[in-house]
């Protein structure tokens, strides 16, 4: 929920006790335990007492034995014999590092840092014209330059042409894209609000005449990495224990085939990590009435599934996991990680996003969030093909770039903003399995292990539960496992 959701129900927090918050990660179900109506530092001091407490309580008890998965006979896993190779990039991972307050020069230094990071990239691309700045910018009237700008508003002419309102660090100008030029019309129908892009045109006094636009994109030509180990790894979203719609028997068969017992044994063998999206609980208070749509209702208790999932696998396996939407920490994103408190449960946990290099490849692991809010925006997307949507964020090289689609948090980095061209994009959210090649990244949406809600049948939304995609990395074969069958 977050202190916001937390005032919008009447509850009044004081600022030292917003500070206290966050400092501490104070969780929603702890502020709603002390049953307060104003909640002032005094009333929270004693959580940690209790914390304490509780930890001294637990490390008094005998540690519980950790049950041993056993193998079946004549499932002798490759995976086994090698060391896990991950390397999380932490200067890409919000984790620990969130400081913003939110005030307005908050918001300047975070739409800086972006423009200053992608026009960067978009620089190294060159141009035949010149790039001036958009202030003075009329008296080149005649010339042909290029700009990179940030979009800031998009409007048809009556003529039908369309009318961009952009800006960049030193000015605002307007920019024509003519329907005459219909394969460059076609191209700017697909810009979004705060967009970061390069157009190159012809200067008029009061507008620039657009012949090119750029998007930052990753590099078209690049040689594909080749990891020495014939690993593979298996990728996983919207697990959503403790929903009343969680597939438990088609997840027990993904279990069992993890094991070595089933089909496909030579390549449950290969697997070394597990990619796991968000959203692994379907958590507490995310809509209105959910509490009807739950079958455990303490959230506590849905992380314990995941434990119990966890402890399922072999030990030889890596498991790697980012929040979703629905799990217990902030809403609005960049998302730090889950903590070892809330999962109850040794994995690597990283933020959303979060860029993690694994055998040697570089991958790129996101929620999906803004998905809802590109497929809002953009007519040639849907909920059907989100692979679509990720190819428009690696276009953009940003993973949300249109500002108020959802909550984002304006930290001085620009943590959606993707810095290092990714080999794995790995994405959740939409429950739908999807997949392409972008410019030699692979895309993966991993699909959900929760049936139909009421919400995606109002939409018309079909998903695609229990469908598992496994990369192999050296081969760089991706399949998909159906746990229904």
């Amino acid at each position: 929920m977050g202190i916001n959701a937390l005032k919008k129900q009447g509850m009044r927090i004081a600022l030292d006790a917003e500070d206290f918050i966050a400092k501490h990660s104070v969780t929603d179900e702890e502020i709603i335990s002390l049953k307060k109506k104003f909640i002032s530092i005094e009333e929270l001091e004693p959580i940690l007492k209790k914390r304490e407490e509780d930890a001294a309580a637990s490390a008094s008890e005998p540690e519980k034995p950790q049950a041993e998965v056993s193998l079946p006979s004549g499932f002798a896993p490759m995976a086994k014999e090698y060391e896990p190779e991950i390397t999380v990039r932490e200067a890409l991972d919000v984790t620990g590092k969130s400081r913003t307050e939110g005030k307005v020069d908050d918001f300047v230094k975070y739409f800086r840092n972006r423009y200053e990071r992608l026009a960067a990239l978009l620089r190294s691309y060159g141009g035949k014209y010149p790039e001036a700045d958009l202030h003075g910018i009329s008296k080149l009237a005649g010339q042909k330059v290029r700009v990179i700008v940030m979009i800031f508003e998009i409007r048809e002419t009556k003529k039908g042409n369309l009318l961009l309102q952009v800006e960049d660090l030193t000015g605002q100008f307007k920019i024509v894209i003519s329907q005459r030029d219909e394969q460059l019309f076609q191209r700017a129908k697909t810009l979004v609000k705060d967009d970061i892009v390069l157009i190159s045109g012809k200067v008029a006094q009061p507008f620039i005449i657009a012949e090119e636009l750029e998007w930052p994109d990753i590099p078209v030509a690049r040689e594909r990495k080749k990891p020495e180990r014939d690993l593979a790894g298996v990728y996983l979203s919207d697990l959503h224990f403790g929903s009343k719609q969680f597939l438990g028997q088609y997840f027990n068969r993904f279990i069992n085939w993890i094991n070595g017992r089933g089909e496909n044994r030579d390549l449950a063998g290969k697997v070394k990590y597990i990619f796991v999206a968000g959203d692994i609980v379907d958590g507490i208070g995310i809509y209105p009435n959910q509490e009807k749509d739950l079958d455990v209702v303490d959230i506590f208790k849905q992380y314990e599934m995941f434990t119990d999932f966890v402890q399922e696998l072999p030990d030889y396996l890596e498991v790697l996991v980012c929040p979703g939407n629905h799990d217990a920490v902030r809403r609005a994103e960049p998302m730090p990680a889950l903590s070892k408190d809330i999962l109850g449960c040794e994995v690597h946990s990283v933020g959303n996003p979060s860029t993690i290099c694994v055998e040697n490849l570089e991958h790129l692991m996101y929620h999906g969030t803004s998905c809802d809010g590109w497929i809002a925006t953009l007519s040639h997307l849907s909920y059907d093909r989100p692979e679509k949507v990720m190819i428009e964020c690696l276009k953009r090289r940003h993973l949300s770039p249109i500002f108020g689609a959802h909550a984002i948090v304006p930290e001085k980095l620009d943590y959606m903003v993707i810095e290092k061209v990714p080999d794995v994009v790995h994405f959740g959210h939409v429950h739908k399995n999807g997949y392409a090649n972008h410019r030699g990244s692979l895309i993966i949406n991993s699909g959900t292990f929760q049936d139909v809600t009421e919400f995606q049948q109002r939409q018309g939304h079909i998903p695609t539960p229990a469908k598992v995609p496994i990369l192999e990395f050296q081969s760089n074969k991706l399949r998909t496992l159906d746990f229904t069958r």
